[in-house]
């Protein structure tokens, strides 16, 4: 397996391994578990920053990923940045409460998809672990819920793209 690390000093604090894929072309399994109530794939990683035209910079201008959409809200007091990566996202979220700094950046947890949310949230609760209410996603057509407990790489969001009617 090909891998390289970007220096922490140039991805204003955070830690980023780039990994090839297997070299079989089968992709990384996501989930043991299979039909609606499985994770289906990563749909986006989340990444807090104090400066965002320096994520433009980062990750638009040297790292080259394509930027797909910036956008403010101030209801939610945020401006989101995200970029394609693959078959996923890599979302930056900075406050607008506060002025831009030279402060470091940070993990801000992984956003998975399933088919069923509601199914997912009954295995998940089945299995012992805390989470949220199914609730509207940001994103129209989406519902979302939070894994509380149980996710060593957390936090984590459950994302159903799409739900059927």
């Amino acid at each position: 397996m090909d891998h390289q690390r970007l220096k922490i000093e140039d991805t204003a604090g955070v830690n980023i391994l780039l990994i090839d894929p297997p070299r079989s072309g089968r992709p990384w399994p996501q989930s043991k578990t299979t039909g609606p109530a499985s994770v289906t794939e990563l749909d986006h990683l989340v990444i807090r920053t104090s400066n965002p035209d320096r994520a433009l910079g980062i990750y638009g201008a040297k790292l080259g990923l394509d930027l797909r959409l910036d956008r403010s809200n101030s209801d939610w007091g945020v401006r989101q940045l995200f970029f394609k990566c693959g078959a996923g996202m890599v979302e930056f979220g900075a406050s607008l409460k506060h002025p831009a700094s030279d402060a470091p950046d940070s993990y801000g947890g992984l956003a998975w998809r399933v088919a069923d949310i509601a199914a997912a949230r009954h295995r998940l609760i089945t299995a012992g672990l805390e989470v949220s209410e199914v609730r509207k996603g940001r994103k129209p057509g989406t519902k979302v819920l939070t894994v509380r407990s149980g996710v060593p790489a957390g936090p984590a969001l459950l994302i159903e793209q799409n739900p059927p009617a």
